[in-house]
């Protein structure tokens, strides 16, 4: 039977080292289990939100979402007391979400830049954690062991911390019209959730704790 014990203290604690009965000796590594990568991203995602409304404050025209959110509530009660039928409903919630958006395009690039830096830039500098991660003493790692590249952490990050997404919604409000704009978005963050979803099985299943963004950029999450 196979003996295991921790490595020195002082050496990479993400590994054990595995004595088998012959002598030899084999690396397994300690995987970060759903729980521990699940508290890392709800930090990272209170961080980021954080940081974000306190910088995009002064580039949002407050009065103008006011307007547009009073509207959005006026439509529903009209709704539901039937002043108005389905059609024109969905009509006034497309336009309005559509004049939402494009008002607030120039907060939502600088959302995406922060994002980009944070969970990109700043995790692959960090040596593929973010503060959440530091918190729960978590890292990202190559799965074939090799070193971690800005690459990996990019398409990880497009998938997982919703930054693709972003992106698409923030093309969509730019360069198409308000119905192909809601529909878009409707299916593009319905796929979002699917995967995302498909993703926290995943984990939950697999003995490497791999999810989808973890096959398509080659990474795993260990204990640091």
């Amino acid at each position: 039977m196979a003996k295991s014990k921790k490595i020195k203290p002082g050496e990479n604690d993400s590994v054990q080292k595995i004595i088998t009965d012959n002598g030899n000796q084999k690396i397994e590594k300690i995987y970060a289990n759903f729980w521990q990568r699940l508290c890392a991203f709800i930090i990272d995602m209170f961080l980021i939100s954080l940081v974000t409304s306190l910088i995009t404050q002064p580039f949002i025209h407050s009065n103008n979402l006011q307007t547009l959110s009073n509207e959005v509530i006026d439509t529903l009660e009209q709704y539901q007391k039937k002043k108005i039928d389905i059609n024109t409903y969905i009509n006034r919630t497309v336009d309005i979400s559509y004049d939402m958006a494009r008002e607030r395009g120039l907060s939502t690039i600088i959302e995406i830049a922060i994002s980009i830096f944070y969970f990109v830039v700043y995790q692959f500098k960090c040596g593929g954690q973010t503060i959440g991660k530091k918190l729960l003493k978590i890292r990202v790692v190559k799965k074939d062991d090799s070193n971690l590249t800005m690459n990996n952490i990019l398409f990880r990050s497009l998938i997982i911390d919703s930054i693709l997404v972003d992106i698409i919604v923030l093309c969509l409000s730019i360069f198409v019209n308000k119905d192909i704009y809601f529909y878009g978005v409707g299916i593009v963050q319905l796929i979002q959730y699917i995967v995302i979803f498909v993703s926290c099985l995943i984990i939950l299943s697999r003995k490497d704790r791999q999810g989808i963004h973890d096959m398509v950029a080659n990474t795993e999450v260990v204990v640091s």
